[in-house]
Formats: C-alpha cells, sequence, structure tokens
C-alpha cells in the first residue's frame, strides 16, 4: 500500500504555474527516493502536485519518460557525490578511491533511486537511451583516469582490468544496496569493508 504524500499547496492552474515540470519532478523523486518507483504513477503525481490528471502529460510523455527524469536526476546527484572537488589535491588512486566511493555511499544512501537507475524496467529489455548517456558519462571519466596511471599497459589489458575493477565496485555496491552483505567475525565492519574492497581493486593499476 503506497505511503501517504502531502499534497503541494496549489498555487493556481497548471498553465498559471511558472514551471510545473519542475514541480512534478522534484516531487516524483521525493516519492521514488521514499517509497520506490513502483507506486508512482502519473495520476498519483497529479493528485500530490495538486494538478489535474492530464497535466503531468504536458511535461512526460508517459510514466517511463517520467522515470527516466527521475533516474536522471538520480545520476545528477550521484555525479556531485563521486567528483573531486575543485580544491581538492587529490589525484591518481587517491581520487579515483574517493569517487567510488562516493559511489558506494549514493547506493547506500539512496536504495530506491539506485535501484530505479540500474534494476528497474528503465533497463530492460535494453537500457534507455538517456541513461546509456549518463552511464557513457561515469565510464568515461573512469577511463581517463585510469587510462592516466596504467600508461605501461595495452590497450586491451587496461581494458580487462578496467572492467574487473569496475564489477567489484559495482558489485559491491549492489549488493550494499540491496542489504546482502554480512558480517562476519574475521572481516572489516561494514563501513570499512567498502574501501578494503577499493583498494583491493585498484591493485590491478599495477
Amino acid at each position: 500500500m503506497p505511503k501517504k504524500v502531502t499534497k503541494i499547496e496549489r498555487r493556481g492552474q497548471p498553465s498559471h504555474r511558472e514551471d510545473l515540470r519542475r514541480e512534478l519532478l522534484a516531487a516524483a523523486v521525493e516519492i521514488v527516493a521514499r517509497e520506490g518507483h513502483e507506486g508512482l504513477t502519473m495520476r498519483r503525481l497529479a493528485e500530490i502536485v495538486g494538478v489535474s490528471p492530464g497535466a503531468p502529460y504536458h511535461h512526460f510523455a508517459d510514466r517511463r519518460a517520467l522515470l527516466i527524469a527521475v533516474a536522471l536526476e538520480g545520476y545528477r546527484t550521484m555525479f556531485e557525490k563521486t567528483a573531486i572537488p575543485s580544491d581538492s589535491e587529490m589525484t591518481g588512486e587517491t581520487a579515483l578511491s574517493h569517487s567510488f566511493l562516493g559511489f558506494i555511499r549514493f547506493a547506500v544512501e539512496n536504495p530506491h533511486t539506485f535501484t530505479l537507475m540500474y534494476e528497474s524496467e528503465l533497463i530492460r529489455p535494453q537500457l534507455a537511451p538517456e541513461l546509456a548517456t549518463a552511464q557513457e558519462q561515469g565510464f568515461q571519466q573512469l577511463r581517463g583516469e585510469v587510462t592516466a596511471l596504467t600508461t605501461h599497459l595495452s590497450d586491451r589489458e587496461r581494458a580487462v582490468r578496467i572492467a574487473t575493477i569496475w564489477c567489484a565496485v559495482f558489485g559491491y555496491a549492489l549488493q550494499s544496496n540491496r542489504a546482502m552483505l554480512r558480517a562476519y567475525p574475521l572481516e572489516p565492519a561494514p563501513d570499512e569493508l567498502g574501501l578494503e574492497v577499493i583498494q583491493q581493486a585498484l591493485r590491478l593499476l599495477h
């Protein structure tokens, strides 16, 4: 049963609102973050924002288009968390470790949004082109950083190691998101384990 979300105060008819799309998207992002995307419908979103049932369709062609927009907001937030601050002196492996740790933290702190971005109907039967573009942005950033640190490797060997590193980090983030990891006596505490996984993966740079 979807949780009740308080309606946003109506400020006038849809045509009189300055940026209804932004209001709709902000409400949808909030719903997905709190409850997941499964119960989000165009009608429910309209009710929450306080507009007619047809109003959202003037800004999003259908529910899938709405979910894509929410997922893209997720990527924007994630890239902010993984970016190296402009005033930082971090470089090389330290910078990569920072970015990967930000990615894992995003998955843990935003489980429903992460699921929409990486495990929802938006990736089946094939990845939505808009999401493919966002993922490619992240991959090219990773590829550029790894290339700068592995000039001693052939292009093929570098590609294999990038894939291996990403599988380790993404796999850990996915298991963390699903709460699949279990603490064992000989393992580090969960907060430390992510960093340990990253450091082990980055050994492949040498």
